[in-house]
């Protein structure tokens, strides 16, 4: 029997709103959430991606979950991505927010996200997470992601988990999912691998490997900060969560304009998400200011261009 299954459906990988001083925007994250939350099943904070999370202090960290936690107030379950440079720092990630919820006394669903690759090889995992899963009552998502560990400055043998090692994780009773990014034959390598394994959830990290090969388990996007409710309809009717047979045709209408749409913006958006996409609810007014947690480029007229299109769409507020 599962201690908790993971959601299915659109899981909204939440930029991280800054101030000036890159404390954490408390007003702005709370008009975002307001936002999105009624259209997705969970939110993941300080992710890799649009979260930054690789480039945010671990108290700048604890401080968005904090106000977040306050915000959601447990009516949809929060992903923390809780990963560190090494395995000593990943473990005080952990052990510190697991102490946010206890002081908290946090009653909603919490998984944490981790990108074990990041500081620890494919050797060992299975221990590694056996003493991960006995210092916390909350459930594991693990997050594979080869274009992150390429980048690594430290060389590393392999950039994916071993499927032979993700399908001893896959029966750790705590591990709940993956977030995948890879090859489509990775990814049915990995459903193999989990397939005994009732309810494990394997989400696409990809968004335009959701649109053209969905997953049935959902999606990590970032496009749904700016598009929540668009993200929303393509997600549900790819896994099917929703749908009256006698609205069938306008349904079909809808899901097929939506996905052109999201198309059209991830074309704009993709080389620069993380600061196009604050550019944009910064303008919007959600958030207070498009300051990312690294230097990056102001990129006006990808701005420009996103905005109009939500425009034309009806979805610019």
């Amino acid at each position: 029997m599962e201690a908790l299954i993971a959601p299915r459906g659109l899981i909204v990988d939440l930029i991280t709103p800054l101030k000036i001083d890159r404390s954490i925007d408390g007003r702005g994250l709370g008009r975002l959430l307001d936002r999105l939350t009624p259209h997705a099943q969970a939110i993941l904070l300080a992710g890799p991606g649009a979260g930054e999370g690789k480039n945010l202090e671990l108290d700048q960290r604890l401080e968005l979950v904090e106000k977040a936690l306050v915000v959601i107030r447990g009516s949809i379950p929060v992903l923390i991505w809780v990963t560190g440079d090494t395995e000593e720092k990943t473990r005080k990630t952990l052990l510190t927010h697991k102490n946010v919820l206890e002081k908290r006394g946090y009653q909603g669903q919490v998984f944490w996200v981790d990108t074990p690759l990041y500081y620890h090889s494919n050797r060992g995992l299975p221990d590694h997470y056996d003493d991960l899963c006995s210092m916390v009552d909350q459930p594991f998502i693990l997050h594979n992601d080869p274009e992150m560990i390429k980048g690594l400055a430290k060389p590393i043998k392999r950039n994916n988990i071993r499927t032979s090692i993700l399908k001893e994780l896959a029966c750790l009773e705590k591990m709940v999912a993956l977030i995948f990014q890879g090859s489509l034959d990775r990814a049915n390598n990995y459903q193999r691998a989990s397939r005994r394994r009732a309810n494990f959830r394997i989400y696409d990290g990809d968004e335009t490997h959701f649109l053209d090969y969905p997953s049935m388990s959902g999606v990590v996007s970032i496009g749904a900060n700016l598009t929540p409710k668009a993200w929303q309809r393509i997600t549900q009717s790819s896994l099917k969560l929703t749908g009256d047979p006698k609205d069938y045709p306008d349904s079909l209408q809808q899901v097929w304009e939506s996905g052109g749409y999201l198309r059209n913006l991830m074309d704009i958006y993709h080389q620069m998400p993380v600061a196009i996409v604050k550019g944009v609810l910064s303008n919007m007014g959600i958030i207070e200011t498009p300051t990312c947690a690294f230097p990056v480029e102001n990129p006006e007229e990808p701005k420009r261009r996103v905005k109009e299109l939500m425009t034309r769409f009806g979805d610019s507020h």
